[in-house]
């Protein structure tokens, strides 16, 4: 095989090692007839087809990213433009404010085509197709820290209006020795409309009983403040309890919304200050557990973009220099749920009426509350309630040390004008404590997961109290004096981890005291998992409990059966054993249960049995079920999903959720799609997919497996990032077609050569020829062109007559006359 450009056999070889010039095959072996073919697209191993990817940036080497190139013509052919966003640009940890020419780098950060190379010297960016990556190579002065997860504000999508009604729908049908049969049902309601930014919601249920009765929970309307990353809502609602206790209200309300933020600032984790001699590497380890490594530029440094692992251990950082040099320290990291990152802060603005949904309303209030974090350490928080005859303050500080963390707040509260029949003063006032801890142990591993305690004076009243006191409904009224509880998880190594959870109130007005402990130990196998566990109550009448449960799987395939049992015993009432069968088919859509027990109490045996069936079909999930027993039957159906309305019709769906997709792939009717067990288009070319993430990237394909093969898809996957409550549409591009093989001929019964283009009206490839001139297309096209060079002589127009489907033939051949303007 000779190459052009190649050195002959007489000629003298490259030494190894050495460089040559670029070899190029002669496109003439390719074709019988000595017809020269253009391939000089694919003679580059960097040749690239135009569109859009999804692609694993590598940057640097070291951190990775997931994001969407566009790749587009440039002025020379053989160089594609790779185009970044604006909102990627930031993913990369790009320092903007160092780059040179601040002017040129504002009008590049304005367009929707940005390249590395322009936007940062001596940046490049290389491209694999074949693994899908592209490595971004970026210089380390102007490069800060990489957010992974970081989907900016300009890319939340508010989405299309629309209109939806989420259903969960049960039948119970009953019968018990001694009593009647008796039918029941009920179905509770999650509907919404979208108005452009704004959002109606709706919930309510409807039993069945009695002649039906609809009860309505709460309506709403809602939109982001993206300014301010919170939510406004107007209507029935609740207010946050992160400083005072939620209650339900009427009225308007302004909130943070946590999910606005990148991961990064979410939670709470300490920023880690240190200083590197040269260009340094960083690691932060948590126990074990590698949880950050970066680069970092000569001087000092800090990070302040770790990801909340969890509310206690300490952090090992370690330092190492470019001559292999190495120093380490510990940071102490514990926290509580009242932490913030430093600089960070939270706030709640709420006007309205409490909603008693017990009896009339209660008073008009103003709350307000706010948090801040000043450093690795301090948070302050404060709030404070302004209602009819009622009044709160509260104050506090959340600390972090080698110690632990710890909260310790302070609620003061003024009441007067209580109603004299409610058995209360007429005024009252006093204080509510509350101290909270978190610490894990390093020597043991011991983690205080949360310990709390709280204290409330005679006087004091929180805004329920006051609520309860004014509507008549004093006699529920419960005024707690102390509560305490406290979670400890100890692990044991490779034994398994014992756990103790507990939790013990009391009551002004002599009303009873309520306790209850547990202590509990856990165990996984290689052939399942062990769980023991005891429970003690100081409530009247509650005896001690202990349970054995094991859990073991039958095979290792996905939906793969499980056999578990129960054993418990609790004082007072006798024992029980539960053996319980669960598993599934392969691809989840259907999931059954079988279960038999046993009991023994007051001397008198009883047995029960039953099973359930649940199957997700695309436009809904079903699911029925029976228990049986001595005396006793029970039979249930059940069905849940979403209706979704939009402007071109309805369409079903089997997920729940308030964040929506409506996928549209006109003619894929059956497609599977990617984002939920058992969902796929429907009939009219829809699909709805409910419960997405807001806020962050969503990556939603479709399978074409089982589609007909007249119905292709151009491209399987699509990401979105929708706002809180949006109904985002994504449209999927589909070809419906009868395929065809055509037997491409010229005049003078030769085939055009092999590799030629296949171009359409538009000037679009479509497909390449392939040996003996067949050529593969979908559909009739209204002109099919054929480009083998530049030469007028080597283009020519198909003539060709589409066949009668036959559905015995997947693909029909057709005979296709390549006619030229000059001859053959």
């Amino acid at each position: 095989m000779t190459a052009v450009g190649a050195e002959t056999p007489s000629s003298k070889s490259p030494q190894a090692g050495g460089s040559s010039t670029d070899v190029e095959f002669d496109s003439r072996l390719l074709d019988s007839l000595g017809v020269n073919i253009d391939l000089a697209r694919f003679a580059r191993a960097d040749f690239v087809p135009l569109g859009l990817y999804q692609l694993d940036i590598i940057i640097n080497g070291k951190e990775r990213l997931s994001q969407q190139v566009e790749v587009r013509a440039g002025k020379d052919p053989k160089t594609p433009l790779f185009c970044f966003k604006p909102d990627q640009v930031k993913q990369w940890g790009l320092l903007v404010d160092k780059l040179p020419d601040q002017a040129s780098v504002k009008r590049q950060l304005q367009s929707d085509c940005i390249l590395v190379e322009s936007l940062v010297p001596g940046a490049s960016f290389a491209f694999d197709l074949a693994s899908l990556s592209g490595a971004l190579s970026l210089p380390q002065a102007y490069v800060g820290r990489v957010r992974r997860d970081y989907v900016g504000p300009d890319q939340w999508v508010q989405g299309i209006n629309a209109a939806f009604v989420g259903y969960n729908a049960n039948l119970y049908y009953s019968e018990q020795e001694g009593s009647d049969e008796q039918f029941s049902n009920s179905i509770n309601f999650n509907t919404g409309i979208n108005l452009g930014a704004w959002r109606l919601r709706h919930n309510g249920s409807w039993q069945g009983d009695d002649g039906g009765s609809y009860q309505p929970l709460n309506s709403y309307v809602q939109r982001d403040v993206t300014s301010q990353t919170a939510q406004l809502t107007l209507g029935e609602y609740f207010t946050p309890g992160d400083s005072f206790d939620s209650v339900p209200f009427i009225g308007v309300q302004l909130a943070s919304d946590d999910a606005m933020l990148p991961d990064f600032e979410r939670g709470f984790a300490p920023v880690v200050r240190g200083v590197a001699q040269s260009n340094a590497r960083v690691t932060i380890r948590q126990g074990s557990a590698l949880i950050y490594e970066t680069q970092v530029a000569p001087g000092a440094f800090a990070i302040d973009d770790l990801y909340a692992t969890s509310f206690a251990g300490d952090l090992d950082v370690t330092i190492t220099e470019a001559d292999g040099s190495a120093r380490s320290f510990t940071l102490p990291f514990s926290s509580v749920v009242q932490m913030l990152r430093d600089d960070t802060s939270r706030f709640s603005l709420t006007l309205g009426r409490y909603r008693n949904e017990a009896g009339t309303d209660g008073p008009n209030f103003l709350q307000g509350t706010y948090r801040r974090g000043f450093s690795n350490t301090l948070t302050l928080y404060g709030g404070t309630i302004a209602a009819e005859d009622y009044g709160a303050l509260l104050g506090g500080a959340a600390l972090g040390s080698d110690y632990g963390a710890l909260a310790l707040d302070i609620t003061g509260s003024w009441a007067q004008d209580l109603p004299a029949d409610s058995g209360l003063p007429e005024s009252l006032s006093g204080q509510s404590y509350r101290f909270t801890y978190s610490k894990q142990m390093d020597l043991t591993q011991t983690y205080f997961t949360l310990a709390a305690y709280r204290f409330s004076s005679e006087g004091y009243l929180d805004l329920a109290d006051v609520a309860a006191a004014q509507s008549q409904t004093f006699d529920q009224l419960q005024r707690e004096r102390n509560r305490f509880q406290l979670n400890i998880n100890q692990p044991i190594g490779e034994w398994g981890d014992i756990y103790f959870n507990g939790i013990r109130r009391d009551y002004w007005g002599g009303q009873s005291e309520s306790s209850s402990f547990q202590l509990g130990y856990n165990r996984g196998f290689d052939w399942g998992n062990l769980t023991l566990s005891a429970s003690h109550s100081l409530d009247d009448g509650v005896g001690d409990q202990y349970m054995l449960s094991l859990s073991v799987p039958i095979g290792d395939r996905l939906g793969a059966p499980r056999l578990s049992s129960t054993l418990s015993y609790q004082e007072g009432q006798g024992y029980s054993a539960r053996l319980d069968l669960n598993g599934g088919s392969r691809d989840g859509r259907i999931y059954y249960g079988l279960y038999g027990s046993q009991s023994q109490s007051n001397g008198a045996g009883y047995q029960g049995y039953g099973a359930n069936l649940q199957y997700q079909t695309a436009a809904t999930q079903l699911g029925v079920s029976t228990s049986q027993g001595e005396g006793y039957s029970q039979y249930v159906a059940s069905a849940k999903g979403t209706l979704l309305v939009h402007k071109d019709g309805w369409v079903l769906g089997q997920t729940q959720g308030e964040t929506m997709a409506l996928v549209e792939a006109k003619g894929a009717q059956g497609a599977k799609v990617s984002h939920g067990i058992g969902s796929e288009v429907d009939g009219d070319g829809y699909a709805v997919l409910a419960g997405l993430n807001p806020y962050r990237t969503n990556v939603i394909g479709l399978d074409p497996t089982g589609l007909p093969l007249d119905v292709e898809i151009d491209g399987s996957a699509q990401m979105v990032a929708p706002r809180r409550g949006a109904i985002v549409k994504l449209d999927y591009e589909t070809h419906v077609g009868q395929p065809l093989l055509l037997k491409a001929r010229r005049a003078d019964g030769s085939a055009p050569p092999f590799g030629a283009e296949v171009l359409d009206a538009h000037g679009d490839s479509v497909a390449v020829v392939g040996q003996g001139g067949l050529i593969f297309v979908r559909g009739e096209q209204a002109v099919l062109h054929v480009q083998w060079g530049n030469e007028p002589a080597q283009q020519c127009r198909l003539d060709y007559r589409m066949p009668k489907p036959d559905p015995a033939v997947p693909y029909q051949q057709v005979a296709a006359l390549c006619v030229t303007a000059v001859g053959p």
